[in-house]
């Protein structure tokens, strides 16, 4: 069996990075480019410090990989001109690392992968959190995070400590603004990959838990009002009942199955 293109891929490109950033890499820049989760991007790279020419480190509290090989060469800007896996050229205005091609080889493997590990669940939050804070105005400040996220807020802060424990964001000790390292996540990049991981169910689970709850929570106030009808209002009860009935299965419904509100637009 061959081995998958995925981690190569990973590998390729945060040499490419670390080339143009004096021998340093770090987890989230690779997120624009790859529908993975951290916790994959990072698995890859550790196996890499298994041999001398990559160390890994906590700079500036961000989790940070250093190649050796390149930390003489001076710094440049980032311009991926050929896929870093197969060298074929690059369509510029894919703002992508991979082709055509790759890319559907390496969103099979992340498919069968998701049969045995539920890295779409993280990945969908991750994502969706780095591309935030790298698109809002700064100071990143949790509040304006809340306003744009799809997430629900109780469970917002605790991803966002989640992502700070693992040295991927970063706040100070006295304030709630948050920061990345420098990177850069158009929208164009965000809504490829959303799209890709957000079409596995462990992905939206949470969101459907709270549709399915709204859905419920609607459907119980039909039926109250129903029985507050029939105990205040002169209409027959088995009318009232099965009118009731229906209606709160038709919001149920209409309400469960919405499409998904997607991520207000950044001004």
């Amino acid at each position: 069996m061959n081995p998958p293109t995925w981690p190569v891929v990973v590998e390729n490109l945060a040499e490419q990075i670390s080339a143009a950033q004096s021998g340093i890499v770090h987890p989230t820049q690779l997120l624009p480019f790859l529908p993975l989760s951290l916790g994959l991007i990072e698995a890859t790279l550790d196996a890499l410090c298994a041999s001398d020419r990559v160390d890994k480190a906590i700079c500036n509290g961000y989790t940070t990989y250093i190649f050796t090989e390149s930390l003489d060469r001076p710094p440049h800007k980032l311009i991926l001109t050929h896929c870093v896996y197969s060298n074929e050229p690059l369509n510029n205005l894919a703002l992508t690392a991979v082709s055509a091609s790759v890319r559907v080889t390496i969103e099979s493997e992340l498919k069968n992968l998701a049969l045995a590990d539920a890295w779409p669940a993280a990945a969908v939050q991750e994502h969706e959190l780095i591309y935030l804070i790298n698109n809002l105005p700064e100071p990143v400040h949790i509040s304006k995070i809340v306003t744009h996220s799809r997430l629900p807020s109780k469970n917002l802060n605790i991803q966002l400590q989640r992502l700070k424990q693992q040295h991927a964001i970063a706040s100070g000790e006295q304030t709630l603004d948050v920061q990345l390292p420098p990177l850069n996540y158009p929208t164009v990049a965000y809504q490829r990959n959303a799209a890709f991981i957000r079409s596995f169910p462990v992905a939206i689970k949470e969101e459907l838990e709270v549709r399915l709850i709204k859905a419920l929570s609607s459907a119980l106030l039909v039926l109250l009002f129903s029985a507050l009808l029939v105990a205040t209002a002169r209409i027959p009860f088995p009318i009232l009942f099965i009118s009731g009935l229906s209606l709160s299965a038709v919001i149920a419904l209409r309400i469960f199955k919405a499409a998904p509100q997607p991520i207000p637009k950044i001004q």
